[in-house]
């Protein structure tokens, strides 16, 4: 065989090989990615294997929250809503939220399977902290219910109680269990946010 040709069949080869391999490396590195998007997150505050927030399994007795005239309870919970807890006086809860919000935007459909808890967790019902608790609570709760079911609330409100939701930001997925009550079917999965485009 001409040598030529030998050495564009050894190039071409290589190149396939190497293609091959490129599409392995890629494809490994987005399974780790999912993987990384998908663990658990400790809350901030929290010891190491402490989410905050009711364990899977638990139980969630009933409640009522919101205003009286469009009140949220814990039979609104379709199985696999995601029940999100934000506070303003956190940053990772502040870093959250843009992305949590672009997640919803143009997903009404996943919108319906979302609620969000805004918990003004400062212990000072009147004042503002370096944070503005009071306005930062108001615009982050006005940032979410444009996208998802929002409840704003104090750290002792009914939601917040109900889930035993102590650090923030937390979240779990739900489910109904044999008896029809609503149990935590999941924790700390957060939606994975969308991709800026450059």
């Amino acid at each position: 065989m001409n040598p030529l040709a030998v050495a564009i069949l050894a190039v071409g080869a290589l190149a396939l090989v190497n293609l091959v391999l490129t599409v392995g490396v890629v494809r490994r590195l987005r399974e780790h990615s999912d993987l990384l998007e998908r663990a658990p997150v400790p809350a901030v505050g929290m010891p190491e294997g402490m989410s905050g927030i009711a364990a899977v399994g638990t139980s969630i007795p009933s409640f009522t929250a919101g205003p009286p005239d469009s009140p949220v309870t814990d039979r609104d919970l379709a199985d696999g809503t995601l029940v999100a807890f934000f506070s303003p006086t956190c940053a990772p809860c502040r870093d959250k939220l843009p992305g949590f919000v672009a997640r919803y935007a143009d997903r009404p459909e996943e919108a319906r399977r979302v609620l969000a808890v805004v918990v003004d967790d400062s212990g000072d019902s009147h004042g503002s902290d370096e944070h503005g608790s009071g306005a930062s609570d108001a615009s982050m709760a006005a940032a979410l219910a444009a996208v998802v079911p929002t409840v704003q609330e104090s750290h002792d409100g009914p939601v917040t109680r109900a889930f035993a939701a102590k650090a923030f930001p937390s979240c779990v997925q739900v489910g109904h269990g044999p008896d029809g009550g609503l149990v935590v079917t999941e924790v700390g999965r957060w939606p994975r946010t969308p991709v800026a485009a450059r």
